[in-house]
This record gives C-alpha cells, structure tokens and sequence, in this order.
C-alpha cells in the first residue's frame, strides 16, 4: 500500500512540475532551481506518507484534511493576510460577495497588527445598526478567543443561517474595556451607491464597495443628481473597504477626462499595466470632493489617489487604511479557489500606498467620544434614558434638549449636546427609514459642504 501511494504521488509531483513548467514557471526551472524542486516536493511527499500511515488517529489524517492543511500553511509562510485559500464553500460565498449580496453580519474584515480587526462596517447591515465600528480589534466569536486566527478562521464563526445569533466582543480605542454584541445574522443585500442633494445644489453620493452593480449604479445617481441641478459634488468613500478593481477604475474614468488612473507592478510581467482615463467623463468640470477615513481601503484608495494626483478635486477627513495590493482570484479543481497578491497598486504619481494610506488634502476629525463619556453612555443605555425621552418627545424643542442634558448631569453623565443629538436621533431611526446624513453630527461632511459653498473652494477645485 504504501509503495503504491509513493507511485501515485511520485506521479502527483511530475504533474505539477509539468504545470508549473506551463504557467510561466519555466525560466524559474531553467535557472538551476529544479533539483531543489524535486527534492523539496519528495519531502512533502515523504512526510505525508509518514502521517497518513503511522499518526495513531486515524480519523485526522484523511486526504481532505491534510491537503487543505498543508495549502493553509503555505500560505500562511507568505505572512500575507490579502492571500487566502477558500473551500468550495468559502469560495461561492467569494463570488456572491461580489455580486453585491450575501449573508452575515455586515462587516469586512481583515489581519490588523495579527487581529482581525474590523475594516469598515457596511450602511444598513445588522452590524453597522449594533454599532460596530471600522478599526474595532474583534477579540472573540461567540466566546472564542480569536488570537492568531486567519480572516477566514473569522469568517467560518461570523457567517452562520440567516436568523441565527452570534457574538462578538470588541476591543475600541477609545474604550479600556471591552464592548460585547449580539447580532442577528441577516441576507445582506448591498445598495452600493446612494445620493442625494444638499442645499438645492451639492450633489451627495456614497459608495460603500466596488461590486459589480456598482459602476451602473453610480451613473444612475450621477444623472439624477445632474437633472435636480447639482453644480457641485461630494463623493463619500469613509468606511468602503473597496472591492472589485475595475470597478473602482470604471467610476474613476467618470470623473477624469484624462490622466492616469492606477499602475499596477508585479512579478509577473504581465501584472504591469497603467489604466488611463478614456475621456468623456460624465462629471469632468464641476467642483469635486472625495471624503475618506481609516476605513478607506484598496478600490477606494485607488479612486482618491487618481482624483488627488490628477488635481481634479480634493479629499477630506482622514488618512485612508493603505491597502495597495491587487489580488487575482483563481478557481481550482472541485469548485475550490485561491485569491493570491500578484501586484501592487501605485498612483498616478508613481506612489505606492501599501500600508502608509492617502492623507487628505483636509483634514478633519471626526467627532471623538472620550472614556468618560462612553462610560456615560453605557449608563445612559442600561437606563433607557434616551429611549423614555424620544417616546415622550415626537419632536424636541431647544429647551427640551436642554432639560434633558440638565437631567443627565444630575445623574454625572457628562455628554456633550453634540452626542446627545445623535444617540436621539439614532434612537429615532429605530422607527423610520435612517437619514442617508448628519450635518449636525457629522462634522467632516460639514466642513466638506462649507468648503463648495466658499467660493475660494470652487475655484480651487475648478482651477485643478
């Protein structure tokens, strides 16, 4: 028997090196490398013979287990979060997240300083109604402690029937103590883009991934945006963890009438391209600003950097996440797949973000809640104060707010009226459809809108 499977992978092995020798692999041979080849896969060969017939649990060493375990750890040596080896299973859920639905919590995840760590919440998804937020360091699943787990590790716990309950515990920044969640797994069905006019004037949109229906999405709100008179625009990236590339060049070409959009540079020759824009973009003359955060990566990092490089707009808010790598998704036999790094992105001026991000041409923070206000807030919550105050008020008046802030410093919950507003108004939106923005609490959409309406800003922005 055992003779008989040293054959069989000794065939394995010439087959691979045959296909290896067809995928471009060749020069890599001819240059004296394959002797070590040889040797190294007679190792692997050597050891999975010796596991599969001599580890006492027999149970464990089933091919299906092995195989997925030996591919994981070869991955796993590339020290690359962006590189994953996905199930059948896991690789239809791949392709349905780029289609735009799927389901789960509602979060993109990914390996932050080795944690998986929430890259940004997704608009109107079971998580981004609980609260979680972009940079949250997720520290256990349903009260597993996720210290060295892979994002699919993640996934295999987040991803569950729709309906079904998990929790998360989060570690905050912002907060000492750990914040738990329970949520309800839901089909999530991505609205990518939506829009809306501010002051009679300002276009509004916001795209929350680059999937496929993205693109087509996003002309649809240009020209409805156009037809109700918008002269000016705000494209609102914070929070999107990006997504497909071309379609982030796709909607990039929209706005530039010429210029480079992205390079891309890897080992493979054929990895090194530059994309341009076409001409005849939709939105090629009228002032423009592009909001991003630390949730901004990869396609909406590829967008910013083309409209900052290419002087045709500004950014505003904070600095982006730095995820400049391109990953190309390969289906392998029995419905399996890989998602491997085969390049870096670079901006038109020749920078490669990876890892260092896009600091906005503005920027403008956030509001920040402090330790003791959140402390605050929890108290805040377990008292149902917020909850009896929009029950009693169907709209507040000044002094009504006011009385309420009164109250709460009796109780020493020190809140500023600015936070007050919001936790209202979320409570609120628990019983109607939520307003797409907050001038009132979002203060970096504030100052963006300020800045259109400065004529100084317009002509800035048209002189690029």
């Amino acid at each position: 028997m055992k003779n008989r499977e040293r054959i069989v992978w000794m065939v394995v092995v010439a087959v691979l090196l045959v296909v290896t020798t067809a995928s471009g692999i060749n020069n890599w041979l001819q240059a004296g490398n394959t002797e070590k080849t040889y040797a190294n896969l007679r190792l692997f060969n050597e050891v999975f013979n010796l596991i599969r017939t001599e580890y006492y649990d027999e149970a464990k060493v089933q091919p299906e287990q092995l195989i997925p375990g030996a591919i994981d750890g070869m991955i796993g040596t590339l020290g690359d979060p962006h590189t994953s080896y996905f199930s059948k299973e896991h690789f239809d859920e791949l392709k349905t997240d780029t289609r735009g639905e799927f389901g789960g919590l509602g979060i993109v995840i990914g390996l932050r300083d080795k944690w998986i760590t929430v890259i940004s919440p997704i608009d109107d998804t079971p998580a981004f109604r609980a609260g979680v937020l972009a940079g949250d360091r997720i520290v256990e699943i349903d009260g597993e402690p996720t210290e060295g787990f892979t994002t699919m590790d993640a996934v295999k716990l987040l991803r569950g029937e729709v309906g079904t309950q998990v929790t998360i515990t989060v570690q905050r920044r912002s907060k000492t103590k750990p914040i738990t969640f329970t949520i309800t797994r839901g089909v999530i069905k991505l609205e990518t883009v939506k829009s809306t006019v501010i002051d009679e004037e300002i276009g509004y949109i916001r795209i929350s991934q680059f999937s496929e229906p993205t693109a087509e999405a996003m002309r649809e709100h240009i020209s409805a945006l156009k037809k109700k008179g918008a002269r000016s625009m705000i494209v609102d990236l914070r929070n999107n963890p990006g997504g497909l590339l071309g379609s982030a060049i796709e909607i990039s070409d929209m706005f530039l009438d010429k210029g480079i959009i992205v390079s891309t540079k890897g080992r493979d020759p054929s990895q090194n391209q530059e994309f341009k824009a076409h001409g005849g973009a939709e939105v090629s003359d009228i002032p423009l600003i592009v909001m991003v955060n630390e949730g901004s990566a990869s396609g909406s990092e590829i967008f910013a950097g083309a409209i900052k490089d290419n002087k045709r707009g500004l950014l505003v808010g904070g600095k982006t996440f730095g995820k400049g790598s391109v990953q190309t998704v390969r289906e392998l036999p029995e419905g399996a797949g890989i998602r491997i790094t085969t390049a870096l992105y670079y901006t038109p001026s020749g920078v490669s973000i990876h890892e260092q991000g896009i600091m906005p041409d503005e920027e403008v923070k956030a509001v920040e809640i402090t330790p003791e206000e959140l402390e605050a807030m929890e108290k805040l919550e377990d008292l149902e104060m917020v909850q009896t105050f929009v029950k009693d008020h169907g709209t507040y008046t000044e002094s009504d707010l006011d009385a309420f802030i009164g109250e709460l410093a009796k109780n020493e919950m020190e809140i500023r009226p600015i936070i007050i507003r919001r936790l209202i108004k979320n409570e609120q939106e628990k019983l109607q459809i939520p307003d797409l923005i907050d001038l009132d609490y979002d203060l970096q959409l504030n100052h963006a809108v300020n800045m259109l309406k400065s004529s100084d800003a317009i002509g800035k922005s048209k002189a690029s």
